[in-house]
């Protein structure tokens, strides 16, 4: 007997039931702003996330899953969507038509497993492109507030920070260069070598976070011209208008390098992933497409944990995700399939869920096995009726009525309007 290989899961019941929700709630939602599904390989050139994630990063230093072909090429499993969708955006040169893209798809990290967190993780995500412009972070940013709210995922805080522009940015790292020298001694080793190179990543730490002098450690507030706070202003200004509340948090650094002015994570505060854990994190990033050899394009996007989103789906007790059948189509005689056969195709065509039993039942029988199904309808053949005639019950209401198989044709889609 085999087993699932630690950090790794089986998604089947109710759990499955809740992935097709997110994801289809996640693909109606991107399709509304205009987006185009994109995507990726699962596996790329190791330096595509070398490059952008930061040599100094978590990802790069811990948690890659890195191999080499028999072509002896240094590959990795992708451990975040991103940099693989600006990648084909570049490659297949997709900015002269599209503007708006968004992917949906597994990633791979070797992290410790813990609820929400896999090695094998789903991870929904959006790009858009386009210059900084603050209707355009805005969107972004509810586009991600309006998904979480159409799931009823409501325990969450959105935590918001502008890391400046480029100069703005070097400006600020200098000073926490300054800042940690005076601290070395209680640095941890790997902490020690991002102090050099990148001391952002010191900001991004779990463990060092929790650290007083890491708390009163310089803020990017203090680096930001007078343009910047009013760009940041303005965009906070619009989150209120639109009743998106919001807590400014200025030492929310993300754990990518490529982020730079707007950053953002909505922060769970639910019981079910039993710590505060991001569920959607996101920002601009205005050097990536130049940074792979691209044009010098800027964009924005967000990237959702669907596995964190899912755990707290599970807990909402309002949620209701039983699998049900609309129609169950009861056959009693061996002479009535082809018949019953052509209904359940008719069904099925109009989009609902139908079953039939595949070997001949007693009515009693087969009534049971419709309320085993949880079925909302029952479709047979009466012994009074002729080959064209049909028996509708609704097993809610016990209503019954008799329509023939062309009546059967005119009745509505499932979720066409009334």
């Amino acid at each position: 007997m085999y087993f699932k290989v630690k950090g790794t899961r089986d998604l089947f019941e109710k759990e499955s039931l809740i992935f097709e929700k997110i994801r289809k709630v996640f693909f109606q939602k991107l399709n509304s702003y205009n987006s185009i599904f994109i995507e990726t390989p699962i596996f790329e050139n190791y330096n595509l996330f070398y490059r952008t994630s930061g040599e100094e990063s978590d990802i790069v230093n811990k948690e890659m899953y890195v191999f080499k072909d028999k072509s002896n090429r240094q590959l990795a499993l992708r451990p975040e969507g991103t940099a693989p969708a600006v990648r084909a955006i570049i490659e297949n040169k997709l900015y002269f038509k599209n503007k708006k893209f968004h992917y949906f798809g597994p990633m791979f990290r070797y992290e410790r497993p813990q609820k929400g967190r896999f090695r094998q993780f789903y991870q929904a995500g959006a790009e858009f492109l386009g210059e900084k412009n603050v209707y355009l972070d805005f969107e972004i940013i509810n586009l991600a507030f309006c998904f979480l709210k159409e799931l009823k995922v409501d325990d969450f805080t959105l935590k918001i920070n502008y890391l400046g522009t480029k100069e703005e940015k070097k400006a600020y790292i200098n000073a926490l260069k300054k800042y940690f020298q005076n601290y070395k001694n209680e640095l941890s080793e790997i902490s020690l070598k991002r102090l050099e190179k990148n001391p952002l990543r010191i900001l991004d730490d779990k463990t060092e976070q929790e650290k007083d002098f890491v708390k009163k450690a310089p803020k990017i507030i203090d680096f930001l011209n007078q343009e910047s706070i009013s760009y940041f202003n303005d965009l906070k200004l619009l989150l209120n208008k639109f009743q998106i509340p919001f807590e400014k948090d200025y030492s929310l650094v993300r754990g990518l390098d490529y982020y730079d002015e707007i950053v953002f994570e909505f922060v769970s505060t639910s019981n079910a992933l039993g710590a505060k854990s991001t569920i959607i994190g996101g920002g601009r990033y205005n050097n990536l497409f130049s940074n792979l050899n691209g044009p010098d394009i800027s964009a924005i996007g967000f990237a959702v944990g669907v596995d964190r989103v899912l755990e707290i789906m599970k807990t909402n007790s309002e949620l209701n995700f039983e699998k049900k059948v609309d129609y169950f189509v009861a056959v009693v005689n061996e002479n009535e399939y082809d018949f019953l056969l052509k209904v359940v195709n008719e069904l099925r065509n109009l989009k609902y869920n139908v079953e039939f039993n595949k070997k001949a039942l007693n009515l009693k029988k087969l009534f049971e096995n419709a309320r085993n199904l949880n079925s909302e309808f029952i479709v047979f053949i009466e012994k009074n009726q002729t080959n064209s005639e049909l028996t509708i019950k609704n097993l809610k209401t016990f209503d019954k009525h008799i329509i023939t198989f062309n009546e059967l044709k005119k009745i509505k889609g499932k979720n066409e309007n009334n």
